[in-house]
């Protein structure tokens, strides 16, 4: 079930307490489905605290473990920007206005400031959640 999430007023995400006390692990990736699922540990514990969910998932970048969950939204210039970069719009779409605005609605870019990385991900939406469905364990 997923929870409700809000940018809080440092931008962080998922409201989360103490964000860097936590660790991330990619669980799972459906790329049929452009699905992302992340499990957050706190601390040394083995039973993930919550999961992370992204849907509509256009690109991921990091390693598949890092510590923080201390995820952002960047602003939606940045995120344009990187989709131009990798390749996920051409840049005259970009030139067009109403496209722009269209694709700053749609796609948004997460990151977290790892110890020795920066994580990306573009994204439609992201969710908190209390557990995975069955079918995606």
């Amino acid at each position: 079930m997923p929870l409700n999430i809000e940018t809080d007023t440092d931008g962080q995400v998922f409201d989360i307490k103490t964000p860097k006390l936590y660790r991330c692990n990619v669980y799972r990736y459906h790329s049929g489905l452009s699905k992302l699922y992340i499990r957050v540990f706190k601390g040394v514990n083995e039973t993930p605290s919550f999961y992370l969910f992204f849907s509509d998932v256009g690109y991921f970048e990091g390693p598949m473990n890092w510590s923080s969950a201390d995820f952002q939204v960047a602003p939606a210039d940045d995120c344009l920007d990187l989709m131009r970069d990798v390749g996920l719009v051409e840049n005259m779409m970009l030139e067009d206005p109403d496209t722009r605005e269209a694709l700053a609605e749609a796609a948004h870019l997460y990151t977290v400031q790892a110890a020795h990385t920066v994580v990306r991900i573009i994204a439609g939406e992201a969710v908190k959640l209390e557990d995975v469905p069955d079918d995606m364990r």
